[in-house]
This record gives structure tokens, sequence and C-alpha cells, in this order.
């Protein structure tokens, strides 16, 4: 069982997404992934490059920019900065994030379904995919599919999902789902762990049949620590009767209170009973970009941390 991340992190203080956008390309930036994924990699087996950018942009753009026909980017520009500067420090092991041909489709085109550029769309993300698959101490590639099961009119049939969802390369391919409602057709693709959200809805865990995911041969990503820190706040609020938006101190607290290492720990032990072998990877359930400082999300991944090794 390893601990990883989803992959979206705060940025640095004083540091806006559109500073990002203009210097992608730039050694202050590459240097600001690096101290990043450093800070996670302190705590967790499988670390994801650091995610600031937004999921959509960073792989639609370039997707349109270099494309050979509608939607399918060139082979040789498939490429993930981040990775590449994350690789330059020789990570013991990395996780790749890669937003999923069905969230890329529904935030270009919505529901309705044209077959014949969401394949383009799932070739892009396959290229994406082989050219991360590439380097040795990528350990994971996770394709972020979150309106799967949200978005009531997003409805692909199994066929579509088979076609879209293949991938063959020697790392773990994660599926990132926020519900569990697609999971027993997903069991049909060729995705080998199934990520569930289950911290905030634990509930969650009881949608999952684990006869069921092990006769398809797969496994499972279990979420154990919630990543709302919008909610973990306002609890917290509530609870003492003060207000502890905008002062890090309090949020400091209200992570401790609401999101400690016991509670991390009873997750853990749960999901461990109910899917004992089946359960491969753990972690908070999404990424922490909303949270206030890097700081704070790091406290976040020492509390899943020491949950794990106390446990």
């Amino acid at each position: 069982m390893k601990v990883d991340d989803i992959g979206s992190f705060p940025l640095p203080k004083g540091i806006k997404r559109d500073w990002v956008e203009r210097n992608l390309g730039t050694k202050e930036y590459e240097e600001m992934v690096q101290r990043a994924f450093l800070m996670k990699a302190k705590f967790l087996d499988a670390p994801t490059y650091p995610q600031f950018r937004d999921m959509i942009k960073m792989f639609i753009e370039p997707i349109k920019a270099f494309q050979e026909e509608p939607y399918l980017i060139s082979k040789n520009k498939a490429v993930i900065p981040e990775l590449e500067y994350v690789e330059k420090i020789k990570a013991e092991s990395v996780r790749v994030c890669i937003t999923g041909p069905f969230e890329l489709y529904y935030k270009e085109f919505g529901g309705v379904i044209y077959e014949d550029v969401l394949l383009n769309l799932a070739e892009s993300v396959r290229r994406f995919v082989e050219n991360a698959a590439k380097y040795e101490n990528v350990v994971c590639i996770s394709i972020d599919e979150p309106s799967l099961g949200l978005a009531p009119d997003l409805q692909p049939d199994e066929e579509l999902l088979q076609k879209a969802l293949e991938y063959s390369i020697p790392q773990d391919v994660q599926i990132h789902l926020h519900e569990p409602l697609y999971y027993e057709k997903i069991l049909e693709t060729s995705i080998d762990v199934i990520g569930i959200e289950c911290a905030k809805k634990p509930e969650n865990m009881d949608f999952i049949d684990a006869e069921v995911v092990a006769s398809a041969e797969k496994k499972l990503r279990i979420g154990v620590a919630r990543s709302d820190i919008d909610g973990i706040i306002a609890e917290f609020n509530t609870m003492h009767g003060v207000n502890a938006w905008g002062d890090e101190e309090l949020i400091s607290f209200a992570i401790q209170e609401i999101e400690p290492v016991e509670k991390i720990a009873e997750r853990i032990k749960m999901a461990k009973e109910r899917f004992g072998e089946l359960l491969a990877y753990i972690g908070p359930d999404c990424g922490l970009f909303s949270f206030p400082s890097q700081e704070l999300a790091v406290q976040l991944l020492e509390n899943v941390r020491r949950a794990v090794d106390e446990g």
C-alpha cells in the first residue's frame, strides 16, 4: 500500500496562476516545481509532480496548439513540463496525473458525445501517458476523471469507456473518480487501480464490492483524508465560534482538530478491513490547490504519513 496524492498543490505566496502561464519555461518555475515536489516526497511514497496549473488548460491548450488532426496532439509534443522538471532532480518515485479524455471533452463540448472527437482526445491522453511512462521512476499514472459519475449529462456507454481508457504500459494506471457510480463499468477497461474519494463521504466505501473488484483483477485507491479545506475551516468556525478565514495559525489548528492523525488512521483501518490486499494506494481525497499555503497542505500530508506509520 503506497501513500500518494492526487496532484494539485498551493502556489508559493505571492505567485498567481497567470505568472505560471507566463513563466512555464523559466528556471524560476522549474525550481518552484522541484521545491514543491520535494515537500511532498518527504511524506509520500508516490508523490505527484505539483500541479500548479488548471487541469483542463494544461492539457487542452497543447493538444490544440500541436494537433495533427482535430484534438489529436503530435506524439513528440505530448509532454508535461512539470514532470520534465521533476525528472531533473532524479526523484526516487513519481506519480503522474493526466486529465482524462472524458473530463477534457466535457469541459470543451458538454455531455453530447461525438465519438470521433472523444477518441482523438483519448489518443492524445494516451500519448501523454506513453511519454510519461518512459521514465523508470514513474510508478503510477493517474487519469483524472472527476465528472464521471458527477455530471448527469455525461453518460458514456461501456464500449466507449473501454475504447477511451485503453492503456498498455508497465506502470499502474489509476483513475481518479469523485464518486463510485461508474466504478463497475471501469472494471471492464484496462485501468489497473480505481480511486474513490471516501474521506469526506465514508459511505462511498459501501458502494464498492470487494469481491467484484477482486474478480476483475483490479486494485483500489481510497481517499482517507479530507482535502476540502473550506469545509474543514467552516466546521472549525462553527464548533468554536471563531473566524479562521485568512488566519493560517487557526487554519492549522482546524486541520489538526478536524483531520487529526487518529481520524485518518480510523479510515485507513476501515479501508483495510473492507478491501484487504485490494488496497494499493491511499492519500487525500483530491488535490490540495485550495489550501491557503504550501505549509498547510504539507501538514495534511504529514498527518496521513503518521496515520500510516502509527497504525
